[in-house]
């Protein structure tokens, strides 16, 4: 954001100052002088959480955001969404995948409370749009640096990426959306959702035989050449001009 240009007002309980988001009050306060948000603060993933705090804290930091912005006047704001909303990465119990590749209509069919609190931070987003602001909802897949695909992925058992569809996020290619999803090309209607992957999987083994072995019940939209992806993220292309730069491989 600041190499773009931008004066960054960052608010976080591990920042300085630290910013509580469960206070409306220091949000407030936070927010003074903002022209745009981009709220990626929570707790990123439910292991060790309780689904009380989890549904508590991810839901009442994204409420306390955008209602400060829109009683602001602060007309933008970009959401950190999930992938895990399609429910495969916490269920209690193994989803499949019935087509591929996952794109920003594929059903969601979670099972567990992390993916509900990104069910509600995009429903958020959607009523804060109808009431004037601009919103844009970023699903956001594993975000990692090429270091860590490497080691978290690619070396990892190959069954253990099933339920992720073995894809990522360069760290640098989700930031990169954020700071695009300030000023949308497709400003046709006041909020999107947006699906932010990598256009490859983070192993070296071909897309079609992990599709063979794992889900071969699935039915295949378009041909899995090479390492192709497993997530469309041609609308992200379309509304903010995001296309992803993978740097694993090199």
């Amino acid at each position: 954001m600041t190499a773009a240009g931008h004066e960054v007002l960052a608010a976080d309980l591990r920042g300085e100052p630290s910013v509580d988001l469960l206070d409306p009050s220091a949000v407030e306060e936070s927010m003074r002088g903002a022209e745009a948000i981009v709220h990626c603060a929570g707790i990123p993933g439910p292991e060790g959480v309780t689904p009380l705090e989890l549904v508590r804290t991810n839901t009442l930091t994204t409420l306390n955001a955008l209602e400060t912005a829109w009683s602001g006047g602060v007309p933008t704001a970009v959401l950190a969404s999930s992938g895990s909303i399609y429910g495969t990465a916490w269920s209690p119990e193994e989803l499949s995948w019935p087509a591929l590749p996952v794109d920003e209509d594929s059903e969601l069919r979670y099972l567990d409370p992390y993916a509900l609190t990104k069910d509600f931070l995009e429903r958020m987003g959607a009523m804060y749009a109808r009431r004037g602001m601009t919103v844009t909802a970023l699903r956001f897949h594993w975000i990692l640096t090429p270091d860590e695909v490497r080691s978290l992925v690619d070396a990892a058992p190959i069954e253990s990426g099933r339920r992720n569809l073995w894809g990522y996020v360069d760290l640098e290619d989700a930031a990169r959306a954020c700071l695009l999803a300030l000023t949308p090309r497709d400003r046709s209607q006041r909020f999107h959702t947006l699906l932010i992957a990598a256009d490859d999987t983070g192993v070296t083994r071909p897309t079609s035989d992990l599709l063979d072995e794992f889900y071969p019940d699935a039915q295949r939209r378009t041909p899995f050449e090479g390492s192709t992806g497993l997530f469309d993220c041609a609308r992200a292309a379309k509304v903010i001009g995001w296309v992803p730069r993978s740097r694993w491989r090199q």
